[in-house]
């Protein structure tokens, strides 16, 4: 057994007839298991919701120094 092998556990999961279906559709013409399909989808969304973490940050950051830069601004002509 390698590395990979036993990080992997394994986990049953409970899909609507009609979603196993579909997947299973979709994994066929991918030319994937269903197993390596939806491995593939949990890691999308994963990814998709650590992508939209980072841009929330990055918005804040910018939020923070645009407000920062007004402050500075005000003081500047105002003070």
């Amino acid at each position: 057994m390698n590395i990979d092998e036993k990080r992997r556990m394994t986990f049953p999961l409970r899909l609507a007839i009609s979603m196993k279906e579909m997947a299973n559709i979709l994994a066929q013409k991918d030319g994937v298991s269903l197993n390596h399909f939806i491995s593939l989808a949990v890691a999308e969304k994963i990814s998709r919701l650590e992508a939209e973490a980072l841009n929330e940050h990055h918005d804040l950051s910018r939020r923070q120094k645009i407000t920062s830069a007004a402050g500075v601004l005000h003081r500047t002509l105002y003070s």
